[in-house]
Order: structure tokens, then C-alpha cells, then sequence
């Protein structure tokens, strides 16, 4: 009954939140997006749907809840080339804690840079050319109080550079899990419940971070594979559906698609593949891949990953 009850809450929870934010959207961009950019290899290979399934790494930016379903330690690089001279890396890690309380921490450190920024005077007189450099550092605990369900937040703070200027910010994602069924996981979070980005420029312009609300359903079948449907949207961009799906060939090797629903007419397509074995004895070592269709370049954006886990 406890587990049909907090299912019920989530469905609640995030069909009020879609509701009351699908109203006010314009499509338009806002502070703190590079927050909204896929972080996770496994994720972006899925349609970047993974909000009831994370349970590893990736959890940091997709949902905090599924730190409390990690089994093993692990450890993370990642890295993402696209197009514009975009240029994404991370290195993340968790650990699950040794004690009788089922809990894990995970800790992350995120870059995203841009180079060839074109600068010019009011007079349209070029003055050089400019980067932007972007720094996020990340960390984050989940708890399980039931053996069905999980809790979680994240904490990180920013730091930003373009051309002379700097910025500072921090944000707080809180998350939910929930496995009421054998295979059936649900999801919600709320990422920027608080959250705020400071210039240091002449205007001291203070900005805050719109929240952004996620909720996922998915089903996982051990050694076949997961199917995930997830919703997010925040009070200033379209409601997004995003689709994907999981399939293991062999124990080792896995592929992946999924499609990101932008609106009726226009969405990204991904891929992806895993390939795992034990490098040795009691460490394993996952190699990652995905494909995106990019918005500004037909070429789209290919992303690596290499995990271990102890």
C-alpha cells in the first residue's frame, strides 16, 4: 500500500508541476542553461531520458534519488565534442557508505567551454576573439529509508569566465526514486529549487536560475535491457518529451536509442553503445558512446565516456 501510495504522489506531484509551468513558457533562453546539457554518455545515448533509471555517476545531474541505489564505488571521465568549438569534459565518482544506513555520496567536477566568440565595439569594430569557460563542481548524497525507495540532493556551485568577466552561482537539485514493482521505476526532481548567478560587471547582475521539474517512468529487465519515458520542462522553455530505450546483445556489449521531443514539428535523435569487461580481477571498466543530432550542425555531437567500478 506504502508503495502504490508514493507512486501515486509522484504522478501528483509532477502532473501539478508540468501544469502550472506549461503556462508560462516562451521558448526563450535563460541563465544557467549550460545546467540543461546531457552530462551523461549512457543518458545522451537514451534521449537523455533517465530520471527513474540512474542509478550510478550520471545520477549527479540527472537525479540525485539514484545515488541510493548504487551497488559499487565508481569513478568517471567523460568528454563531448560539438559543434561551434563546444567542448565538454567532467570527472565524477560516488561512493556507497559503509555504515548500516543505506546512503552514498558522489562528488563531480564539470567544464564547458566555448572558443572563436567574435567580439566587437558598439560600432560594430571587431575587438578580438573571446572564450568562454565555465565550472561546475558538484556534490551530492542519497539516501534509501525503504528498500523501495530513494532520496537525494545535489549541491554545486559555478564559476564562469568570458573574455574579462566572471560570474559565480550555486543550485540545489532535490530528487525522488521509487522501484514499487519488481523492474518498474519511477522518478521526479526538481533541479534550481535554489539557485542564483552573480556578474561581477559594473551592473552586479544578479540572476536566478529557473527551477526545472523532471518525472520518468521506466521499466528495466536485468540482462535484456530498460525502456524510459520522461517529462521536464521549467517555467521558460516548452515541455519536453524524451523516449529511450536499452537493449544488451551479449553481457558485454549494449546499444541504445532515443528521441528528444522539442515540440510536435522538431526533436534530436541519439544512439549510443556500452562495452564492459573486467580489466581485473574485481574491477570492471565500461566504455561508453552516443551519438546526438545537433540543432546547429547537421553533423550532430558524439560523446565518450570510461567508467570503473570496484
Amino acid at each position: 500500500m506504502k508503495k502504490t501510495t508514493t507512486m501515486l504522489i509522484v504522478l501528483l506531484l509532477s502532473a501539478l508541476f508540468f501544469t502550472a509551468t506549461a503556462e508560462g513558457w516562451d521558448g526563450g533562453g535563460y541563465p544557467g542553461a549550460s545546467l540543461r546539457l546531457d552530462w551523461s554518455v549512457r543518458a545522451a545515448g537514451m534521449g537523455r531520458a533517465m530520471v527513474a533509471l540512474t542509478n550510478t555517476t550520471e545520477a549527479l545531474e540527472l537525479n540525485p534519488a539514484g545515488l541510493a541505489f548504487a551497488v559499487d564505488p565508481q569513478g568517471e571521465l567523460f568528454y563531448r565534442k560539438m559543434s561551434l568549438d563546444r567542448n565538454q569534459s567532467s570527472a565524477a565518482g560516488l561512493y556507497p557508505l559503509p555504515f548500516d544506513v543505506r546512503a552514498t555520496v558522489a562528488f563531480g567536477w564539470y567544464y564547458l567551454g566555448v572558443g572563436g566568440i567574435d567580439g566587437r565595439d558598439q560600432s560594430g569594430n571587431r575587438l578580438g576573439e573571446y572564450r568562454y569557460d565555465e565550472h561546475i563542481a558538484s556534490f551530492a548524497f542519497g539516501l534509501r529509508p525503504a528498500e523501495w525507495l530513494g532520496l537525494g540532493v545535489t549541491a554545486r556551485a559555478m564559476f564562469t569566465t568570458l573574455a574579462e568577466e566572471t560570474a559565480t552561482g550555486g543550485a540545489v537539485d532535490v530528487g525522488l526514486q521509487a522501484n514499487p514493482w519488481a523492474g518498474l521505476h519511477v522518478g521526479f526532481t526538481a533541479r534550481n529549487v535554489i539557485g542564483s548567478y552573480k556578474w561581477k560587471t559594473a551592473a552586479a547582475t544578479d540572476e536566478q536560475l529557473p527551477v526545472e521539474y523532471a518525472a520518468g517512468i521506466g521499466y528495466r529487465l536485468d540482462g535484456i535491457g530498460s525502456v524510459e519515458v520522461d517529462l521536464v520542462t521549467t517555467d521558460e522553455t516548452r515541455p519536453q518529451w524524451r523516449f529511450g530505450a536499452e537493449y544488451w546483445i551479449t553481457p558485454t556489449f549494449a546499444i541504445r536509442g532515443g528521441y528528444e521531443m522539442m515540440d510536435f514539428s522538431a526533436g534530436e535523435v541519439s544512439a549510443g553503445a556500452t562495452m564492459v569487461t573486467e580489466f581485473i580481477e574485481g574491477v570492471g571498466l565500461s566504455l561508453d558512446y552516443a551519438f546526438r543530432s545537433d540543432n546547429f550542425d547537421v553533423v550532430g555531437s558524439h560523446a565518450v565516456a570510461l567508467t570503473v567500478a570496484f
